[in-house]
């Protein structure tokens, strides 16, 4: 289990977009987000208009998959169930910003920003084609 937890964290250290999913009105809704991740747990920078906020404060379960790149279907990715949070804490505005949300907001004070925490649940690493799905021990 152990090697099935490093690969899984390299794959998370290496890949910072992925999808996430939620639910609104009893369905699923699925969306590429950019994420930075502390171990196992995973933020991403959203604005609180944004019809995800309203899904995660009905419903503060998601999925997210990482690992994917666009062409390469034989190759290990995550899967992440997790409970989702809201933050404004500053710190974690700094380390989820990109460059790109410059674009965006009026900077990183902006009132409509928030950092969605996602606190992992069950964590498990899909394996290349025709290989095995492994449960990781998240601690």
């Amino acid at each position: 289990m152990a090697d099935a937890r490093e690969k899984a964290l390299k794959i998370l250290d290496k890949n910072d977009v992925g999808v996430l999913a939620t639910v609104s009105e009893n369905k699923p809704v699925a969306r590429y987000m950019s994420f930075y991740s502390d171990g196992f747990e995973l933020f991403t920078v959203t604005d609180r208009r944004t019809e995800k906020v309203e899904d995660v404060e009905e419903n503060p379960h998601a999925f997210v998959l990482l690992g994917y790149e666009e062409g390469i279907l034989d190759k290990d990715f995550v899967e992440i169930e997790a409970q989702v949070s809201l933050s404004q804490d500053s710190k974690l505005i700094d380390r989820a910003w990109n460059d790109y949300m410059d674009d965006i907001y009026s900077g990183k004070d902006d009132p409509n920003i928030l950092v969605l925490k996602l606190t992992p649940l069950n964590v498990t690493l899909k394996e290349k084609k025709g290989e095995k799905s492994t449960p990781v021990t998240i601690k």
